[in-house]
């Protein structure tokens, strides 16, 4: 996939996720809640798979599409480690056809991004990439949320 085909993929209005999405962990101690493996429905007929993780100890969150026989296809991390020359929000996007198998190399500051609710940050992602999400986001930064 290159960007061009990305873009394409990114601009078709009719993008949906179906289902609740919950978080959990994998490890009882561990501080890292994750929802993964959610179905975006497209009418390119692509397997587009949302994650999505919170590390409650240190803010960082981040929401990676995958996209089946591709690999990553776009990533937004905020308040996680920066990434040279962005700092710790930033997104890795899709340039070449290559950037999946280098996992999205390439990165663009996104500092407006930081200190938001992981549930703020996902409903500007969908708006953006234009998905309807009509399930329920159970989020884990929210009070009484989490795994």
């Amino acid at each position: 996939m290159d960007r061009t085909e990305f873009e394409a993929l990114r601009d078709i209005p009719d993008k949906v996720i179906q289902e609740d999405i919950r978080f959990t962990r994998k490890k009882n101690l561990s501080p890292l809640q994750t929802a993964e493996d959610i179905r975006i429905e497209n009418g390119l007929g692509h397997d587009l798979r949302l994650t999505i993780k919170f590390n409650a100890e240190t803010g960082a969150k981040s929401l990676n599409v995958h996209c089946s026989g591709v690999g990553p296809i776009c990533r937004l991390d905020v308040d996680d480690n920066p990434h040279a020359p962005a700092g710790r929000s930033h997104k890795h996007t899709l340039q070449t056809p290559a950037c999946p198998d280098l996992n999205l190399p390439s990165v663009e500051d996104r500092p407006g991004e930081g200190g938001r609710s992981i549930e703020v940050l996902f409903r500007r992602f969908c708006d953006v990439a234009q998905i309807r999400h009509l399930g329920q986001f159970l989020a884990p930064d929210a009070p009484g949320g989490g795994a």
